[in-house]
């Protein structure tokens, strides 16, 4: 795969391009498949993520791992159109059907009820017959046929969204600022005193960044499959304009009318890393895509050093994405079928779309021919209180609560693990060859590793099943399968 910004070839996929340090684009995974046949057939889908992405030009992109955003909004805009037509054609029974109603003719409702469920399946069995079956199956899928809208100005559109998608920043909306990793399963931090040397030795000074850089190649030897390893920069959209430092204002943000920039230089990421207290947090990002995409965990890391203090506070937080719900696997079992199988299934599901069609088909038109081009509101922009942060994930808003398969379960467990391990052991290497006294990082490994819970200097202890301190709650989930 080449890269987009230096066209070198580089690993698969979701790689950073060892040439230029860009991420390639992402994999065509198969979630990206079927999130692409979701927009095209499902207008509740597809008109959440068409207003929130495609149409909101101020806001920044959420960025989520396995997913080919560019190509998933193609399709929509494909659905789109054909919704349109659709419900243009439905006008006919419609009218009809008030015809009737005035006229009392009601022996011949049942005609206008046929008529719209006829449109209604046409569509249907045209989408799957002339664009699921030929370009959206598992043997004929290619992000590069996906087709372009004719307009230039969508088109220009899209290819921006493509490019902040890969970027290496994420601007968010919300509190937590993983937005599009999916929900934080665990979290641990702990500080501790590297400025006390081991006995009878004397401290080799150290910066943030050096320790950084020793967690990550110790994270890419691991070779877990689908491990890609990253900086990435958090910031909250509100911290964009007149809550944070000028600086960063400057670089994130250089013109209030558009959105935050999409990337920054590695060399201002090494500096973020050197300063605990900026608002933009620079995180060591690994994530495993693991389950073609149907499954993704995060580990975000964190290192500060307060050198006038001689303490270093690091910080891991662990996200997973779960499964598609179910319904997103639905098309897949179609393909399986007999053409009449095929035939009857999409019959029956027609009939169910049938019912709520006409009462949509004129809100779609009016949002389709009269929807503003920009859901930011202009004059909150020049006023200064605009959040610029993404606040919708398609990601995250189509992914199941449950695990589909058990050893999903197991994976995931065997993934963090693993990659809290490897920094554990990595983190404890480095301060030993910089000759500090690791006899409390010795404790709070043991306990991060056979709890997984969250340390801190205090004592307090968070986890999924277990809590203490001050008002500290415990649950813990009971079912197999459920997250």
């Amino acid at each position: 795969m080449s890269c987009t910004t230096c066209d070198q070839k580089n690993p698969p996929d979701t790689a950073a391009c060892e040439d230029c340090g860009r991420r390639a684009g992402p994999a065509a995974t198969e979630v990206t498949r079927r999130l692409c046949i979701a927009v095209l057939l499902d207008s509740r889908v597809r008109d959440s993520v068409i207003p929130a992405i495609l149409h909101n030009r101020f806001r920044a992109v959420a960025h989520s791992p396995g997913v080919d955003l560019a190509t998933v909004l193609k399709y929509a805009l494909v659905g789109q159109k054909r919704q349109t037509v659709r419900d243009a054609a439905l006008a006919v029974p419609i009218a009809l059907f008030v015809g009737i109603l005035f006229s009392r003719a009601y022996h011949l409702l049942p005609a206008p009820i046929l008529l719209t469920w006829l449109v209604v399946f046409l569509e249907m069995y045209g989408a799957c017959q002339m664009i699921v079956f030929p370009h959206l199956t598992r043997d004929f899928y290619d992000p590069a046929e996906a087709p372009l809208p004719n307009s230039p100005e969508m088109r220009e559109r899209l290819t921006d969204i493509a490019d902040r998608d890969t970027g290496n920043i994420t601007v968010f909306a919300g509190y937590s600022p993983f937005i599009g990793y999916g929900a934080t399963i665990s979290s641990w931090s702990f500080t501790m005193n590297v400025a006390r040397a081991e006995e009878g030795e004397q401290v080799v000074p150290f910066t943030a960044g050096d320790l950084h850089d020793r967690v990550a190649a110790g994270l890419r030897d691991l070779g877990l499959p689908g491990l890609t390893v990253e900086d990435r920069l958090f910031v909250n959209g509100l911290d964009l304009r007149h809550d944070g430092e000028p600086d960063l204002r400057s670089v994130l943000l250089p013109e209030a009318l558009a959105p935050p920039v999409s990337r920054v230089s590695e060399r201002f990421l090494r500096d973020l890393r050197d300063d605990p207290l900026t608002r933009a947090r620079p995180y060591l990002t690994a994530t495993v895509t693991g389950w073609e995409g149907d499954m993704v965990i995060s580990i975000f890391l964190r290192f500060a050093l307060l050198a006038e203090k001689g303490l270093l506070f690091v910080e891991a937080s662990c996200s997973l994405l779960p499964p598609l719900r179910d319904g997103y696997h639905a098309i897949d079992r179609l393909f399986n079928c007999s053409a009449t199988e095929q035939l009857a299934r999409i019959a029956v599901s027609a009939a169910g779309r049938a019912v709520g069609a006409p009462f949509l088909a004129l809100p779609h038109a009016r949002k389709a021919l009269f929807a503003p081009r920009d859901r930011g509101r202009k004059h909150d922009v020049e006023g200064g209180t605009y959040n610029y942060g993404a606040a919708y994930s398609l990601r995250e808003h189509a992914a199941d609560t449950r695990y589909h398969r058990y050893f999903q379960r197991l994976d995931k467990e065997m993934y963090v693990k693993a990659a809290e391990q490897r920094v554990m052991n990595t983190l404890t290497d480095f301060l030993v060859e910089h000759h500090v006294d690791v006899s409390d990082l010795r404790e709070h490994r043991t306990t991060i590793l056979n709890n997984g819970i969250f340390v801190t200097g205090r004592g307090q202890v968070h986890s999924q099943s277990v809590a203490a301190g001050a008002g500290a709650v415990a649950r813990a989930e009971r079912g197999g399968d459920r997250l």
